[in-house]
């Protein structure tokens, strides 16, 4: 069996296992003809039995983002339980949940985490379950409905930054066909698009929607490669290069002040989806399903929202400074596949050598 083929049927089982727990809730619900109150009576039972749990553990992909911590002093004051957090790169996350749950030692309860990296979890390593029933899961937007077993939360949008006092308002890159433009040759710092992370994003999306001549011509603007997310937002105000790209939009309100710009381009924005799922035997289940349902309800919509994040349901966006809007509401570009990811890293590789 194909690598390929093993992971469509491992998510085709989680759907399958996914319907099942959806219709069972559904049983308890709609289906089987309760009336709103007994719904809202069985709703009342989990945040009864999440509050004697009195704890949800919870690991983020998300690291050093104030959202992770507001929300989770939301959480507490709506249901007294406490939020304990260990944020992680991706990979050292994935591999301590590897650890713990061969290991028989259940510590995490809810992981937040890329669609991607959840594909990862269902195919490899088996470690998360299918997603409980939620009363906010309906208001999630049908664009971000997904067969794999993760609730979604919120977008991270990826833009282009310019140095404005290297580059006058007529020249500013409108789009992502602009840095294309030889008059950019040597100025550009690029996170590496041979590696995963925002550059890989840049080109996978590009090269999907725009095509591979796009890419090639840009391949040829003598870029400058970067891994350093956070200093090439710096380097670039500084005035080393006039265009960094892509950089994450939500982190335009770190740099106030400074002589850059932040662009959403007119093709859209390349973005990563974020969500939650619950890890196999999370010892604070019901505690584990209120989170899952508190990150799609208004309050932490918002709080993404305001921060410049794409939130997944309607009228998060609404009373925001247009600034911040303009962010939360850009449109969507492109993603990743991680089931293409052997394939686009090694074209990534041949392109820009």
């Amino acid at each position: 069996m194909t690598r390929t083929t093993s992971m469509t049927s491992a998510i085709c089982e989680w759907s399958r296992r996914f319907f099942l727990a959806a219709a069972g809730g559904a049983a308890m619900a709609v289906a089987a003809g309760l009336p709103a109150h007994a719904q809202d009576a069985e709703w009342q039972k989990v945040i009864e039995a999440g509050k004697k749990e009195g704890t949800l553990v919870l690991y983020t992909a998300l690291v050093g983002q104030p959202s992770t911590k507001a929300i989770a002093a939301a959480f507490t004051k709506e249901y007294g339980i406490n939020v304990e957090v260990l944020e992680a790169r991706a990979s050292e996350i994935r591999e301590r949940v590897r650890v713990e749950q061969a290991a028989g030692r259940f510590a995490a309860d809810v992981m937040f985490t890329s669609d991607g990296q959840t594909r990862l979890y269902v195919q490899e390593d088996k470690s998360v379950d299918p997603l409980p029933v939620t009363p906010n899961a309906a208001k999630v937007k049908s664009q971000f409905k997904l067969d794999v077993p993760m609730a979604p939360v919120m977008t991270i949008p990826y833009g282009i930054m310019v140095n404005t006092g290297l580059v006058k308002p007529a020249d500013e890159p409108k789009s992502w066909k602009d840095l294309a433009d030889p008059k950019w040759q040597g100025k550009i710092l690029a996170d590496d698009p041979r590696a995963i992370g925002a550059g890989y994003l840049w080109f996978f999306s590009t090269y999907d929607k725009i095509g591979e001549d796009y890419v090639r011509k840009v391949a040829t603007q003598k870029l400058v490669f970067t891994r350093d997310q956070r200093e090439s937002q710096r380097r670039t105000a500084r005035g080393e290069y006039s265009i960094y790209m892509p950089v994450i939009l939500t982190d335009f309100s770190d740099l106030k002040g400074l002589p850059v710009k932040f662009i959403v381009p007119e093709e859209g924005v390349g973005y990563v989806l974020y969500g939650n799922v619950v890890l196999k035997n999370a010892p604070h289940p019901n505690a584990a399903r209120l989170y899952v349902d508190f990150l799609q309800g208004p309050v932490s919509q918002k709080i993404y929202a305001q921060l410049g994040y794409g939130a997944v349901t309607e009228g998060a966006t609404e009373g925001l400074p247009p600034d911040t809007k303009a962010i939360s509401e850009a449109k969507l570009f492109g993603s990743t596949d991680s089931r293409r990811q052997n394939e686009m890293l090694a074209k990534s590789k041949e392109i820009f050598k």
